[in-house]
């Protein structure tokens, strides 16, 4: 089997989504890296843990694609259940594409906008200095009661917590993930509603306020969309590697 370096599979995704997109307080690149250079199977997640490193070992896998970076907040200590440290020692390197496959064409918010059937998406500046990561488009126009239910149903996550504007659903705005703060700047697009993962509740208050929707699907949910994506691409430029998209969990269950 034709092999692929780590420096050839990590350019190819930075071509995808630049490192310098990212923002200031993220940790994304290689990583972890290892003293073998040729990669035959790679795998593909959402986060690294000791589960997705003993599955990735088990299929034989040189390299792992994560989105959540493993190694952010700085290491105080190491232990052999460190994810980092149970990649060096089962030879496994770790490419991770955080915020910068957010703001990505075709990253983790565009997958998102898609699989939720937003038409006429568009990313949105921010007015920062930083890459768009806002997207948003339009549905059919539907109640705010309905939108939640269509949202439960597109996106399959366990339930959706909503505040509901007083006025129906049609222009959409999506951040997967923590994107609770781009609620003001769908507000400030005409948006009537923001779908992201997680929500605070100055924020909820904020959006019944201002009488725009928001809907918080799960973080994990609203995520783990942009993993088959990566997985095609990285098919579709190397392949003679073998891809596997690793069956994860979330982690959050819900009654």
């Amino acid at each position: 089997m034709i092999m692929a370096s780590k420096k050839e599979i990590f350019e190819f995704l930075a071509d995808w989504a630049p490192t310098e997109t990212a923002l200031d307080f993220d940790n994304v690149g290689l990583l972890v890296d290892n003293e073998t250079d040729g990669v035959k199977k790679v795998a593909v997640c959402l986060d690294i843990t000791p589960e997705t490193i003993l599955t990735a070992k088990k299929m034989g896998a040189e390299l792992i694609v994560s989105h959540h970076p493993v190694i952010f907040s700085p290491l105080k200590k190491l232990a052999n259940n460190n994810p980092a440290v149970m990649l060096i020692k089962s030879g496994i390197a770790a490419i991770c594409m955080h915020t910068n496959l957010d703001a990505a064409d075709g990253g983790v918010n565009d997958v998102l906008a898609e699989k939720i059937g937003l038409s006429g998406v568009v990313a949105v500046d921010s007015g920062d200095g930083t890459a768009p990561m806002m997207r948003m488009g339009e549905i059919a126009e539907m109640t705010a009661d309905d939108f939640a239910a269509y949202l439960k149903g597109k996106l399959g996550c366990g339930m959706v917590k909503y505040v509901a504007p007083n006025k129906s659903i049609k222009k959409v705005a999506v951040c997967g993930g923590a994107g609770e703060e781009f609620l003001f700047l769908a507000a400030e697009n005409g948006c009537d509603a923001l779908v992201t993962g997680e929500t605070k509740h100055h924020i909820n208050l904020a959006a019944k306020e201002m009488s725009v929707g928001i809907y918080s699907c799960g973080h994990f949910v609203t995520e783990s969309v942009v993993k088959s994506a990566i997985v095609k691409r990285l098919s579709m430029r190397f392949s003679d590697l073998e891809i596997i998209e690793l069956n994860e969990i979330d982690p959050a269950k819900y009654i």
